[in-house]
């Protein structure tokens, strides 16, 4: 145990030594160094010679100098906007006249179309920190470019025009000065959609309106006189359906205005009608009708096609439902209808409602008929004759859609329900003899 204790005192004083050596030589070392001085090295600068050592007049008698600068501001030049601008064609509109043409672009590929009459200028903007984009001068202000148009068939020539900063007229470099640009037909449809009223333009607009066309009315063309005789033989459209129904009456060639929520047939085309949508009728063929739809500004049209309606129609049994009962004048017959005496007379109407038949007696049922607010099959009574020794009811039936018609001659039933006109006493005895009364 004492041998432990020996060794680590040994080891501790070992070390004590070692450090005390160190820490004494580091000592001595440091006192006998001695500072040293630094000695800047000094040098003469000797300026460059300068080159202009003569006297100011030995250089002024040397003249003009052989070469010198000039300064010239950097001249303007005319942007290229031949790939810039698309050229959408002109108003083609058939009341667009040719002193009041108008001419659609756009620039940059934006979807904002602007339009200007030929020889008018058309203002452009320029956006440095924008990219360096052009558009349209907002409300056409006057800034320092501009383009100008004119039509030549597919194409227009465009003209531009730009002024410098001095306020003269720039036009070099020549092919951006005056260049053609061809017409892009399909760009009169707006990609953001067309309205007109709460109607979205494309190709269902037709259908969406519930357009039927019915072909030539019939009823018009035999009944209509002289206030519809300029429309009987035309072709009739109806739009909408119950009470909302109404016909416009066209042929090829004809135009119709979209005015006051609905399509009105119009006589000529003038001022009045360049403020509303406007609709030709391009084709009529036996089945297809071609239409194309024009907006107000004539930038936009849209092609329609609408079908035929085809009528399927099973006639009335008129024999069965009119009960020939008596004459009460030459002119003025007793029927029985729906359980009904109904007196009738040469040219009276008569329409099959969901109620039965109704005979239209005042001006306002006349006209619901007429204007197809009221819609049914039609009988058109045209009287009794006598014809090889029989009586013979006579009419004329038309469709509901008044687009078929079938005359009707039918015998008058021998059943003791017959009686000739001139018989006065039989017919007058037998209708007195008849309770129900008599509808006129």
């Amino acid at each position: 145990m004492w041998n432990q204790y020996l060794q680590i005192i040994s080891k501790v004083l070992f070390a004590t030594a070692t450090a005390l050596f160190f820490a004494t030589f580091s000592l001595s070392f440091f006192k006998n160094q001695e500072p040293q001085e630094f000695s800047e090295n000094k040098k003469e600068v000797i300026l460059p010679k300068n080159s202009f050592s003569l006297s100011e007049k030995a250089y002024q008698d040397i003249g003009e100098p052989f070469l010198s600068l000039n300064f010239v501001a950097p001249k303007m030049q005319l942007p290229d906007l031949r790939q810039k601008i698309t050229y959408y064609g002109q108003n083609g509109r058939p009341d667009g006249k040719e002193d009041n043409t108008l001419l659609y672009f756009s620039i940059g590929g934006s979807k904002e179309t602007a339009s200007i009459q030929p020889g008018k200028k058309l203002f452009l903007h320029y956006l440095p920190l924008d990219g360096g984009k052009y558009e349209f001068s907002p409300g056409n202000m006057e800034t320092s470019l501009w383009l100008e148009a004119s039509h030549q068939g597919n194409e227009a020539e465009i003209l531009i025009g730009m002024l410098d900063e001095n306020a003269r007229p720039v036009e070099e470099p020549r092919q951006n000065f005056r260049f053609n640009l061809a017409e892009k037909e399909m760009a009169r449809v707006s990609p953001s959609g067309w309205e007109i009223d709460k109607w979205k333009v494309d190709g269902t607009l037709l259908a969406r309106q519930k357009a039927r066309w019915m072909g030539v009315d019939k009823f018009l063309e035999k009944h209509g006189g002289q206030e519809f005789e300029n429309i009987a033989s035309k072709n009739r459209i109806d739009f909408g359906e119950k009470e909302d129904v109404y016909s416009v009456y066209v042929e090829n060639g004809d135009c119709l205005i979209w005015k006051e929520g609905r399509w009105r047939n119009i006589n000529d085309l003038n001022e009045d009608t360049k403020r509303y949508p406007l609709m030709v009728i391009k084709k009529v063929e036996e089945r297809l009708m071609g239409l194309e739809l024009w907006d107000v500004e004539g930038k936009r049209k849209m092609a329609l096609n609408l079908l035929k309606s085809m009528e399927t129609w099973v006639p009335n049994n008129i024999q069965e439902q009119f009960k020939f009962i008596g004459a009460r004048t030459k002119s003025q017959f007793v029927f029985e209808v729906d359980d009904e005496k109904m007196l009738l007379s040469p040219q009276d109407w008569l329409v099959l409602t969901e109620n039965g038949w109704i005979k239209l007696t005042t001006a306002q049922e006349i006209d619901d008929f007429v204007s197809r607010k009221v819609i049914g099959t039609l009988f058109v009574f045209n009287g009794i004759e006598r014809k090889e020794d029989q009586q013979v009811m006579k009419g004329i039936l038309y469709n509901p859609g008044r687009t078929i018609s079938q005359d009707i001659e039918l015998m008058v039933q021998k059943d003791g329900l017959v009686y000739h006109s001139t018989d006065k006493e039989r017919s007058r005895s037998y209708l007195e003899k008849y309770e129900k009364p008599i509808r006129s």
